[in-house]
This record gives C-alpha cells, structure tokens and sequence, in this order.
C-alpha cells in the first residue's frame, strides 16, 4: 500500500515540476518564477520517492513487466534530467533544449505508465 502513495506523490511532484515547463511556454511569468526556486530540490525528492516506489513495487509484483520496464525507463530519464542540469555548463546552449525534449518524452512514458499501472 505504501508503495501506492509514494508513486502518487512523485505524480503530483512531477506534474508540479511540469507546471514549470507550462508556465514558461504560456506566458505566465508569476508560475514560472514561483516554481524556480522549488524546481531543483522538488526534482530531487522525485528521483528519491520514485526509486522508493519502485523498488518497492519491483519487489512486490516482480510479474508485472511493462510497469516495471516503463518505471525503470521513467527512473532513467530522471537520471537523466538531473544530469542535463548538473551539466548545462559544460553543454552550454544546448542544455536546456535537451532537457526541454527529455522532459517531454518523460511526460508521456509517466502517462502510459499510469495508464497502464491502473488496468
């Protein structure tokens, strides 16, 4: 059961972090500069409750390959966020789109994998 509320509260973390990326591209300039400062640390607790969610519930239905497989692609790309942005000096210009197009792929796995977790 605890496995279901960590995932659900990294959900809600990533879709506060995505908030970020709406805001940007809307115009509204009071919800990207709010989220700037918690964009950092918030991507950090979902690295950390994510693995917590899914190592738990790897353990616990290890039968249930595609949510597994697509977790551990959702974990990755996390991974590989964080580098983009532990990176952005030594990528320079290109850190950003990078890490614009890993988001964007990162939403829609998080979405097939909640969609599939729940049928």
């Amino acid at each position: 059961m605890i496995e279901h509320w960590f995932g659900w509260i990294s959900f809600a973390f990533c879709i506060l972090l995505l908030l970020k990326y709406i805001g940007r591209i809307s115009g509204y300039k009071k919800i990207n500069k709010g989220l700037r400062k918690i964009h950092e640390p918030l991507g950090l607790a979902v690295i950390g409750i994510s693995a917590l969610h899914g190592i738990i519930c790897f353990v616990q239905r290890p039968q249930k390959m595609t949510e597994n497989i697509t977790g551990w692609i959702l974990v990755l790309l996390l991974l590989l966020l964080a580098r983009t942005f532990y990176a952005r000096k030594k990528l320079k210009a290109k850190w950003f789109s990078m890490h614009r197009h890993l988001a964007i792929i990162f939403s829609v796995i998080l979405f097939a994998h909640v969609v599939i977790s729940m049928v």
